[in-house]
């Protein structure tokens, strides 16, 4: 076994544990909305900041830092797929840092189920939701690794990402006001 195939490991289990993680947080998060359960809601967001503090981030973090060194190791900083991949964690990474981020702390810091933690619920499940489509485009863009002339996959990546954003970020970029 040589060193890329060790790094390729850890960067493929760490991107596990970020994603799996989120998948688990967000079905949970759904499950409260739809029981109308607004203290289950508020309480799995809690959770989704707990879990962000010491899971998500850090797992996030080792796999770009580790599919970096797969990528040196492999000599693929010219492959398209490398760079889209490298482009869909930047965006996630973002919407955990500018917008999950706030919304989870204002809720840790009411410490109550009120109309205001309900509404910052909703409105961080919403984010929750594009942002696990955008992981599973960068977990498809790993996988079927796309080059330039393959016009179809990158076609339905980009389809995904945008539907996903215009079905859950457009409305509330409308209603919403800022964290």
């Amino acid at each position: 076994m040589d060193w890329y195939t060790v790094f390729k490991l850890l960067h493929v289990l760490t991107a596990i544990i970020w994603i799996g993680g989120v998948f688990v947080m967000l079905m949970l998060g759904i499950h409260a909305a739809k029981s109308r359960d607004d203290a289950q809601l508020v309480q799995v967001v809690q959770q989704m900041g707990w879990a962000a503090e010491r899971i998500y981030v850090p797992a996030s973090i080792a796999t770009v830092l580790l599919g970096m060194v797969v990528a040196a190791l492999g000599d693929m900083w010219s492959y398209l797929w490398v760079i889209v991949g490298l482009a869909g964690m930047a965006i996630t990474m973002a919407l955990g840092i500018l917008a999950l981020t706030p919304r989870v702390k204002k809720i840790a810091a009411i410490h109550a189920v009120t109309p205001e933690t309900i509404a910052i619920s909703r409105q961080t499940l919403t984010l929750v939701k594009f942002d696990c489509a955008a992981l599973f485009v960068v977990v498809a863009d790993m996988v079927l690794k796309p080059q330039i002339d393959d016009w179809t996959t990158m076609a339905v990546m980009t389809i995904v990402v945008l539907g996903a954003a215009v079905i859950w970020l457009a409305p509330g970029l409308r209603r919403v006001s800022p964290a």
